[in-house]
């Protein structure tokens, strides 16, 4: 009776405020809750709501928790810049910058903004609330990490300098992409239209040459200059240029939406490039990212991007739309005239699927790793408006913004990243081998 006691006593303790910081967020910024707090994600709403609506019942006392300490906790008082020894008993910062690069760092708050963070710290015109400000609220990666690095400064704590870098982002294309193959397929149909078109002219040539040389065409020129014959040959040749006119409109029409579509699917490569260009600028050797994905299985549609990571793995949908669009939960609408229309294949969807199929592949292998799914809108001239959406969109213009969020902790052992990436790459290879073959 004792034992049995003993562990009811232990089940239902409440949770501790540090096994509440290490509970992951939701599968959107799936990150420990402590991590998020303390970079201002968290709020004392999203806390309240997770409290009270979060399926995941340790997530959702965890919340409970850390809204409980928040509420009881006093109001912050900014520490003394003068040395003290607590301070420098402190263990090292670790950032992912240098002090120098720190320094260099561009104030982005007015009126200072445009400023080196190095000088305006040396001037006092940035205190520590001001640091610790931008440490919670600023957008730019850089400049967290840089505040970060001068308020360990200001408080004589040490600063572990970031570790060599790894080399650039690895890119591994598994075939050629829809948008690449839908172009090479419509050229081919231009092609063999034409060829048609060209083999049709010749045989019509060919027929009227033999029939101008037979016995039994030969022009009778006094038929042909009756009046009946010379009707029938004003009727012969308005017949022939109107034919010719509707043939020529026709083919125009054709050529024009296939050339159209040919652009579309051009553009759609174009803003995948894109995409990879800001990968390759802000993700180092520490990721891979994965081009043109088709996994096996009946569903044969490839997946246009999967990136590897020590924080997760991400299965990224990437669509370069022309128009105005909107995307609220799963659903997405273009602005057609002054109403807006369904789109009848969600982004977000198309994104949640190839993750769970990425995820399922894995798990074939004994990998149980949960996918992120994103959708990643790549052209910067198309406006898009986004409200509780299902998966993450990340826009061109905070794309950048959005893998230095990502770049937080690890979520994978090192193990399984190594088989993710060997599994994936070995994909890949196979894919292109059948190509070549």
């Amino acid at each position: 009776m004792v034992g049995i006691k003993s562990s009811r006593n232990t089940h239902s303790k409440r949770m501790s405020l540090e096994e509440a910081r290490s509970v992951l967020w939701l599968r959107n910024n799936h990150r420990p809750l402590g991590e998020l707090l303390d970079q201002g994600y968290l709020d004392e709403r999203r806390l309240a709501w997770a409290a009270e609506k979060a399926y995941d019942p340790r997530l959702k006392e965890a919340a409970s928790v850390l809204l409980d300490w928040i509420r009881r906790k006093p109001p912050a008082v900014a520490p003394s810049p003068s040395p003290s020894s607590d301070a420098t008993s402190l263990p090292p910062v670790e950032a992912s910058i240098t002090l120098e690069q720190a320094r260099a760092t561009l104030w982005p708050f007015r009126p200072l903004n445009g400023q080196p963070m190095g000088d305006l710290a040396d001037t006092r015109q940035l205190e520590l609330k001001d640091l610790g400000y931008a440490i919670e609220n600023a957008w730019d990666e850089r400049v967290r990490q840089a505040a970060i690095v001068l308020t360990a400064v200001r408080l004589n704590q040490a600063v572990k300098d970031p570790a060599p870098p790894a080399g650039p982002l690895r890119v591994v294309s598994a075939d050629r992409s829809f948008s690449e193959r839908k172009q090479l397929a419509w050229t081919s149909v231009q092609g063999m239209f034409i060829g048609a078109l060209g083999v049709l002219w010749i045989m019509a040539v060919i027929q009227v040459i033999k029939m101008a040389t037979s016995r039994s065409s030969r022009l009778n020129l006094e038929e042909l200059w009756s009046p009946a014959g010379i009707i029938a040959l004003l009727i012969l040749l308005a017949a022939t240029a109107g034919g010719g006119w509707l043939a020529s409109r026709l083919l125009d029409v054709a050529f024009t939406k296939m050339d159209r579509q040919i652009e579309n699917y051009r553009q759609g490569q174009e803003g995948e490039d894109r995409v990879v260009d800001v990968m390759r600028q802000s993700l180092d050797g520490n990721w891979a990212l994965f081009r043109n994905v088709t996994l096996p299985g009946r569903s044969r549609g490839d997946i246009d991007a999967v990136l590897v990571g020590p924080s997760g793995v991400w299965a990224l949908e990437i669509k370069t739309l022309a128009g105005e669009y909107r995307n609220t939960g799963e659903h997405w609408e273009y602005r057609a005239g002054n109403r807006w229309t369904l789109l009848k294949r969600s982004p977000s969807r198309q994104a949640q699927n190839n993750a769970a199929r990425l995820s399922s592949f894995l798990k074939a292998d004994g990998i149980r790793q949960w996918v992120t799914a994103a959708v990643v809108w790549a052209d910067p001239e198309s406006p898009l408006s986004v409200e509780h959406p299902m998966v993450a969109v990340w826009t061109m213009d905070r794309l950048s913004e959005e893998l230095g969020n990502i770049w937080q902790g690890r979520a994978i052992s090192e193990s399984d990243h190594s088989q993710i990436v060997e599994k994936l790459t070995a994909l890949c290879h196979s894919r292109n081998q059948e190509e070549f073959d």
